[in-house]
């Protein structure tokens, strides 16, 4: 998706009917400092041709061979973090007010899986605090060579999902449209009510595309949902108690 103005409309009777029109924004980006890719013996910036040839005679395959430095000389090195692949998140909450005073612009997200029955109890209470007590739930933890930060959220599927954030202080933040939903009156919900029952019923259809992207697709794969409800987790492991 790219940055374009959008028209948002509803057929009605065979009309076309405008409801709102905005600009399509990305939200952030990542700041990332200028930096030049060096050759490690002779310290020069070698020329691509191919592959990376220095003036010293070496040559490289690859970018991550060379040195990478700031304009004042530093070399940029990456200290390895963590030692093997399971990493601890600590976790933190805040009330969703405060957060709120945040930018919260996703680098990615990515889906949970659990075993057992104490870490489901756990992630259902930790969902609770986020949809009944207006609590943001927020992860910290070391990756390999970098810090991450995510909050633990639920999908519009009601998904348990990880957004993992882009850190404050490397977030190029864009203005982007906020909404204040504290005042919200009985005449706003009547209204937007109103303007809903006027809209048509989405089918799975829409959920395709038929573009370019599917061409040489000999079927359509069929997508399934592969969701595990928490309580069907919760269940299964109490009646397995329940037998030993």
């Amino acid at each position: 998706m790219r940055p374009r103005k959008i028209k948002l409309v509803v057929k009605l009777a065979g009309f076309k009917m405008p409801l709102a029109e905005a600009k399509i924004v990305k939200y952030a980006d990542v700041l990332e400092p200028k930096t030049e890719l060096l050759c490690p013996k002779c310290h020069a910036k070698p020329k691509w041709s191919g592959r990376y040839e220095c003036e010293c005679g070496a040559t490289y395959t690859h970018w991550s061979q060379l040195k990478r430095v700031l304009p004042n000389g530093k070399e940029i090195v990456k200290p390895k973090l963590i030692q093997g692949e399971d990493v601890e998140a600590e976790v933190y909450v805040m009330d969703k007010a405060k957060f709120s005073q945040y930018a919260d612009a996703t680098l990615t997200e990515y889906g949970l899986t659990v075993d057992d029955a104490n870490s489901a109890n756990n992630l259902k209470k930790l969902i609770i605090a986020l949809d009944r007590l207006n609590k943001v739930i927020i992860l910290h933890f070391l990756d390999t060579y970098e810090e991450r930060v995510a909050v633990l959220t639920l999908s519009l599927s009601d998904r348990i999902i990880l957004k993992e954030l882009i850190p404050l202080n490397l977030a190029d933040i864009r203005e982007t449209l906020k909404v204040d939903l504290s005042n919200v009156t009985d005449k706003d919900i009547a209204e937007a009510e109103a303007l809903i029952k006027q809209l048509p019923e989405a089918t799975e259809d829409l959920l395709y595309v038929h573009d370019y992207r599917i061409q040489g697709l000999e079927e359509v794969p069929k997508v399934s949902p592969k969701v595990i409800e928490l309580e069907q987790i919760l269940s299964k492991m109490k009646k397995e108690n329940a037998i030993v």
